[in-house]
């Protein structure tokens, strides 16, 4: 335990012998770690709001049966590419309506059970963007469905879209790890290089390769660990910033809509 402290506390002499270039490189690491903590969350956004898109609207005969809208249902849950499956009786279209156009909500008040223009309908959530056509056409041959409602246009593009933004976060973040790793390598070396003629000594009086090693190896640990302190609690409080912003309000940092598909095209309609 002795020796731990010894190596710990030589370390933390290095750190404070080469002050200008730990701080630098704690500065460099706190950078990249930011940077890719808030690409992250962009691409966390981007990626939430085109889920919404991955849903299927499938409008049932206007007089279909319980027994019909049973099989249905049990057709539709055979198929592949199949998250999940809610029936939306007409009575609770026509409410959604309501709630969704709450400032008209005067033109709902003569519509009664009888005369509701709507019919039962599936909403049918996918998994396989690149199968939705398939699985499109699959539900248009289900007896009893009257159409399908579907987004394949805007589903390929959101296929492509969310690719692109994978494989950049992917290639930021590989990049950005070789800069930290790079940077702490460097502070390293140069520490070594300060310390040459304290180093012969200890070889030259038999100290380890490990006992020698070990002081940089913590100075390595602790500039990591303190740029990812500080970087964590910095974007927590970027975090925070944007959940009090009027942007956001209350709710899910997700809710700061970058860019909403449902904005291009609104698959409600009946």
């Amino acid at each position: 335990m002795r020796r731990f402290a010894d190596t710990f506390v030589s370390a933390l002499k290095g750190l404070w012998r080469n002050g200008v270039v730990s701080l630098v490189s704690v500065f460099v690491l706190i950078s990249c770690l930011l940077f890719v903590g808030s690409f992250g969350l962009v691409a966390l956004n981007v990626t939430y709001n085109f889920d919404d898109v991955s849903e299927l609207n499938e409008i049932l005969e206007f007089d279909a049966s319980a027994e019909t809208v049973e099989r249905i249902e049990r057709e539709i849950l055979r198929l592949d590419n199949i998250e999940s499956v809610v029936f939306v009786s007409k009575q609770d279209g026509l409410d959604d309506m309501k709630g969704e156009f709450s400032e008209y909500g005067h033109l709902f008040d003569d519509i009664s059970d009888e005369e509701n223009p709507l019919s039962d309908m599936f909403r049918v959530v996918y998994t396989d963007n690149e199968r939705v056509t398939t699985l499109d056409y699959e539900l248009k041959q289900l007896e009893g469905v009257r159409k399908v409602n579907s987004r394949l246009d805007i589903a390929a593009t959101v296929g492509s879209l969310e690719s692109g933004i994978t494989l950049v976060f992917i290639w930021f973040t590989i990049i950005l790890t070789v800069v930290c790793m790079l940077v702490v390598y460097n502070t390293i070396k140069l520490s070594v290089y300060a310390r040459r003629e304290e180093i012969a000594i200890m070889r030259y009086i038999g100290a380890s390769r490990a006992y020698i090693a070990a002081p940089f190896v913590i100075e390595g640990v602790v500039i990591g660990v303190i740029g990812a302190v500080v970087a964590f609690f910095l974007e927590e409080g970027i975090y925070a910033g944007l959940m009090a912003s009027p942007l956001v309000g209350e709710g899910d940092i997700n809710d700061l809509v970058i860019f909403n598909v449902n904005n291009v095209f609104d698959g409600k309609t009946q």
